[in-house]
């Protein structure tokens, strides 16, 4: 997957951000899951999932820009962000998250069709 960012403008409380979504149906809905952030959202269809996640993440960028730089790094610290090397506003997250492991988390049937769906914010 792509290598997902985040950037944080702390004076003008700016939050805008390219994550990996996880998209896939149990049951009768639709799930897209963020690891990076450890944010889920559902609807009874793709489109109503992905306008709940865009509910869920202003909520979450709303509420974490609210706390001081110092708290704001240490939360996103704790879900596997580390500040890029060069841009002092950004940050990045490493890990892979593969498909198999979201089933495992969600314990899913090896047959669950899952795709990823990238998400701007």
């Amino acid at each position: 997957m792509k290598k997902e960012t985040i950037n944080i403008d702390h004076r003008k409380k700016v939050f805008k951000a390219q994550l990996n979504g996880i998209g896939f149906k149990e049951g009768d809905y639709h799930i897209i899951y963020l690891p990076s952030l450890q944010i889920s959202a559902y609807g009874d269809s793709i489109r109503e999932a992905n306008d709940m996640m865009k509910i869920s993440l202003n909520e979450f960028s709303e509420n974490l820009l609210k706390l001081n730089e110092n708290q704001i790094n240490l939360i996103l610290k704790d879900l596997g962000w580390s500040k890029a090397k060069f841009f002092n506003k950004r940050l990045v997250h490493l890990s892979e998250t593969t498909f198999d492991d979201i089933k495992k988390e969600f314990n899913l049937p090896e047959d669950t069709q899952v795709e990823k769906i990238p998400i701007a914010v």
